[in-house]
């Protein structure tokens, strides 16, 4: 079966579709081709693991007035016309998309070469992509629960795969030293207020813990020049998996993929989310944690950097309460979501042949 994967602009969006092709490489006869920007993270991941890859050229909408915009409609344009050749020249059975600008020169022309499409949303509030290629979807696989979704979806389309993890999470953890371990994350493009409020703190935190900070670029010079050995700084790094399942506890956004791994892994966290993400996804993704009591979620509003320290030493020092968030966060782990997405990817492809 040929199968064209699309979706991209984070590391959040890449690593679900990265982990559904090695899946399909690994087990099943397919043959792949990745869609991403030519711009975006994905490019590098993707040819990284040696997955097939085409970019293309992608712009954005924005929902405010720029003068970017017109630039941004040509490349709109140009992108849709090169998605019609991949489609012409690689022919495939069946388009995965994970949503995000960079999967509508591919969906535009679907219906027109007649190729099924199955969509994943990983965030608890569809963004505007897949809500638009939900028209057309076959399936709507979702990363939470069906009853999280407040907009009015096709229900016959929905079904709760979970968001696709790397099974090094679930790996036994390394427990090294004497130091409880603070793993910090703002996801793949980093986070500035988070950033911020750790380097404010971090003197006081070595003194305690070992730190892992995967940075990003915000602030990274700045960081950079803590010198310390229980300071270990990264601006990107594929060992993730090995910081999280080590970590006694995690900080971190809240992108849906991010509390994926954390859900997997069991571990405690405190989620601050983006407050003016688009469509405040990263907001409802913590709302839902919150709710569960699955982890400590704060608001970056009026967040100090006193505050924030305060939090992490009460939850380090308290480890039944580390472990019952960890065990709540599991709860909201879904179970094989890989192998649940390629099972609709194939039977989607497979009926439109039939």
């Amino acid at each position: 079966m040929r199968v064209l994967l699309t979706g991209g602009g984070t590391a959040g969006h890449t690593w679900p579709l990265v982990l559904v092709a090695k899946s399909l490489l690994t087990n099943r006869r397919a043959s792949l081709l990745y869609v991403g920007s030519r711009q975006g993270i994905e490019k590098k991941i993707v040819r990284d693991f040696k997955i097939p890859f085409k970019g293309l050229i992608i712009g954005k909408r924005r929902t405010y007035f720029s003068f970017a915009n017109w630039w941004d409609l040509i490349k709109i344009l140009v992108g849709i016309i090169q998605g019609f050749f991949v489609l012409l020249f690689f022919k495939p059975d069946v388009v995965f998309a994970k949503g995000g600008y960079v999967t509508i020169p591919i969906i535009f022309w679907l219906k027109l070469f007649r190729i099924p499409l199955v969509i994943h949303e990983s965030d608890a509030v569809i963004g505007r992509a897949n809500l638009w290629a939900g028209k057309s979807a076959k399936k709507i696989c979702l990363g939470f629960p069906i009853e999280v979704y407040e907009q009015n979806l096709p229900l016959e389309k929905l079904i709760y795969t979970g968001t696709p993890v790397s099974q090094e999470f679930f790996q036994t953890p390394i427990k090294t030293g004497d130091k409880l371990k603070l793993l910090i994350t703002g996801g793949s493009q980093g986070s500035q207020k988070i950033n911020g409020l750790i380097f404010q703190i971090l003197p006081n935190l070595l003194k305690k813990y070992e730190v892992w900070h995967l940075a990003g670029q915000s602030l990274y010079d700045d960081l950079s020049k803590v010198d310390s050995s229980n300071y270990h700084l990264y601006k990107f790094t594929y060992d993730l998996p090995k910081y999280l399942r080590d970590a006694d506890l995690v900080i971190s956004r809240a992108g849906a993929s991010t509390l994926s791994e954390i859900s997997a892994a069991s571990k405690a966290a405190i989620i601050i989310p983006i407050g003016a993400s688009s469509g405040n996804h990263q907001v409802a993704n913590a709302k839902v944690y919150a709710e569960k009591n699955a982890a400590v979620v704060l608001t970056e509003k009026n967040l100090s950097a006193p505050s924030l320290e305060s939090i992490i030493n009460s939850l380090m020092c308290d480890q039944k309460m580390r472990e019952l968030l960890g065990h709540h966060a599991h709860s909201l782990y879904q179970k094989d979501a890989t192998g649940l997405i390629i099972e609709e990817i194939y039977e989607a492809g497979s009926y439109e042949k039939n």
